[in-house]
């Protein structure tokens, strides 16, 4: 089981239905994966492998979140939290 995320975030992504609340680096790298707006960016690639990395236990969830949360700012997707 991995940690969960001190803080969640909270991001509202087009073609989702309502907002999605993410608490793991599992969560965002789904969210990355399959339901991203742009599939390119530093940002993005970034979060994709800091997400990847905190799978296997090679990045830590905090470092995750970060690179989550800066992929969201660089897509310019909004985020409650």
């Amino acid at each position: 089981m991995f940690k969960l995320w001190n803080e969640c975030v909270i991001v509202d992504l087009p073609g989702l239905d309502g907002v999605q609340i993410v608490w793991t680096p599992a969560e965002a790298a789904r969210l990355l994966s399959e339901h991203w707006p742009v599939s390119h960016g530093s940002a993005y690639n970034a979060a994709l492998n800091a997400c990847t990395d905190a799978l296997l236990g090679t990045a830590s969830e905090d470092q995750a979140r970060q690179a989550f949360v800066a992929a969201a700012k660089e897509a310019k997707i909004k985020m409650m939290r």
